[in-house]
């Protein structure tokens, strides 16, 4: 407060006394808060976790109704007065969620599937590729937007930073009131893919206030201490109303983030179902975030009653010996200080808007759930949701073969139906010396995979024409047709079909060299046979003749014309 006072009336004006100023602070939390980062310090100096700090936000106005800069503001062995709430440090995984709304905000959603394998990404000329690695250095292979955040794996987050574009990323933070990460060519030029890992640096009071537009519908806040500024003769010299900002967020967007971050069954596999992330009977937003070094440790979370940023580490940048997110570090600060802040107020859910609607989705690949595949429910913004699912597929294989059935195997019935996993990823960064490496990475993570499932057949079964071809009208028997007949007929073949032909008694009416097959011809009343012949790009020809009948049956046999016989001319003898 004293700082701001400085920054707009001079020190001078400080220094004559005489303001009376209301601040936005709730005393009795401040104390509690500053208490209990104390307390969990101590508890864990003998890890070389020196300093803590918190930050308690109203998220519906931005008022700070507590600061804890340090541990002890009075000690001078580690710079106690310096206020690390407002000091730029790495937030590692914290920032995960910024990129995940960025992703919404480009028609991505919960549900989308990114392949968690490992993977190189291109940093530019005369640098070596980045090869990010999880927490655990393990792969997952198959995730979806979901899971991959509220888990915080980090390969899919660099991957759908790729996607989503740093610049649009980053313009997105900022927005949401992070200033540090302004997309301004000399940052741009600084940060690369690893800025969803925490590449870039943030301040704690400012990374607070962003996680407040999850939980506010999509509005930005700016972080306020001072409500009321009197002069010493009682002239009011500001009074501020503070009160949420410009929507930066759809309020369906900042719904969804708030809800994935609020998912203790999406985050069970890491975190477990009963971290220190999960507060029964309340709905809250949380994600926590540790720097590779283990230098910077953060938990930042809510709901629209209250949100709470905590950072943990060591003023002089000097690693931790050990930190877990959602067990030590930061958690336990920012566990307390929520279930303090909390207290007496009701629980509350987040609210769903209109336009959030849900659908069933595959359980693997995050398309419209179908064929009986297990399945899951999931949130979409109205217009959004999934389509026909190409990667958890069944295929038709020959019988005895396991290869591809031809169409003209399937138009025998000679096929049976088998589940299988068909993983596809295009590189948006252009992959290495022209190569996809995304595809390269899931390619090598199959190889490793002993499931069946995993390895569809990309050979059509051998030795038969696969070319097949079939009218869809008129039908082979159908009789009394009008004279104006419409041929109508499909083709298909392991390869592109080429060429085809209708014939009509014998006599070629038409070809093509591509679809749609459709020909109208007028037809004389009686029994006539339509025949079509299609080649394939392999030279592989079939054909297929029916027969129709016009204004008669399809067999009808006209009666024979009676033959007369002659009489015969007498002859005339003289």
């Amino acid at each position: 407060v004293q700082r701001v006072l400085e920054e707009r009336y001079g020190e001078s004006v400080l220094e004559q006394g005489g303001l009376r100023v209301t601040t936005t602070l709730d005393l009795s939390l401040q104390e509690k808060a500053q208490e209990i980062v104390a307390e969990e310090i101590a508890a864990v100096e003998n890890l070389h976790i020196t300093n803590g700090a918190a930050v308690i936000l109203d998220p519906e106005t931005g008022e700070i109704l507590a600061m804890v800069g340090s541990k002890n503001f009075s000690d001078p062995d580690y710079d106690g007065q310096v206020n690390v709430t407002t000091a730029l440090r790495q937030p590692g995984s914290a920032i995960k969620p910024v990129t995940y709304a960025a992703a919404l905000k480009k028609g991505y959603t919960a549900s989308t599937l990114i392949m968690d394998v490992s993977t190189s990404f291109p940093q530019g000329a005369g640098l070596p590729p980045y090869r990010p690695v999880n927490y655990d250095g393990t792969f997952r292979g198959p995730i979806q937007f979901r899971y991959a955040l509220a888990n915080s794996i980090n390969i899919p987050a660099v991957k759908m930073l790729a996607m989503v574009g740093i610049r649009d990323m980053l313009s997105t933070a900022y927005d949401m009131g992070l200033t540090s990460l302004e997309p301004t060519n000399e940052l741009l030029s600084r940060v690369g893919l690893a800025v969803t890992l925490g590449g870039g640096e943030v301040r704690l009071l400012e990374l607070t206030g962003a996680y407040s537009v999850f939980v506010n519908e999509g509005h930005r806040v700016e972080p306020v201490s001072i409500l009321r500024i009197e002069n010493s003769k009682g002239r009011v010299l500001e009074d501020n109303d503070p009160r949420k900002g410009r929507r930066v967020l759809s309020e369906e967007e900042a719904f969804i983030i708030a809800d994935i971050l609020s998912d203790n069954d999406a985050r069970s596999s890491v975190f477990g179902t009963n971290s220190l992330l999960n507060i029964p009977g309340r709905q809250i937003a949380v994600k926590t975030g540790t720097t590779n070094d283990r230098r910077d440790n953060w938990a930042v979370g809510g709901n629209k009653q209250v949100m709470v940023g905590v950072w943990v580490g060591n003023n002089d940048n000097s690693p931790m010996l050990q930190v877990a997110s959602g067990i030590s570090g930061a958690s336990p600060i920012w566990r307390r200080i929520v279930l303090e802040s909390l207290s007496g107020f009701p629980a509350v859910q987040f609210e769903v808007p209109d336009r959030i609607v849900t659908a069933e989705v595959d359980a693997v690949s995050g398309y419209a759930a179908h064929n009986g595949f297990p399945s899951r429910t999931e949130y979409f913004v109205r217009g959004t949701e999934p389509g026909e699912d190409p990667v958890h597929v069944k295929l038709k294989v020959c019988k005895g073969e396991g290869r591809l059935a031809t169409p003209s195997d399937i138009a025998s019935g000679n096929y049976d139906e088998k589940e299988y996993f068909i993983f596809r990823e295009n590189d948006p960064t252009g992959g290495i010396d022209g190569e996809n490496m995304w595809q390269k990475g899931i390619d090598e993570w199959l190889s490793g995979m002993p499931d069946e499932k995993y390895h569809p057949p990309t050979e059509y079964c051998g030795g038969g024409n696969p070319v097949n071809v079939e009218f869809d009208g008129p039908r082979d028997r159908d009789s009394n047709l009008s004279s104006n007949v419409n041929i109508r007929v499909r083709a298909s073949s392991t390869s592109d079909i080429t060429y085809l032909e209708i014939a009509v008694n014998g006599e070629r009416v038409i070809s093509f060299d591509k679809p749609p097959y459709e020909y109208q011809v007028s037809l004389e009343t009686g029994v006539h046979k339509i025949r079509a012949k299609a080649r394939d790009k392999n030279n592989n020809e079939s054909d297929r003749e029916i027969t129709i009948g016009v204004g008669v049956p399809w067999n009808y046999t006209p009666s024979p014309t009676p033959t007369l016989t002659p009489t015969p001319t007498p002859i005339l003898e003289i």
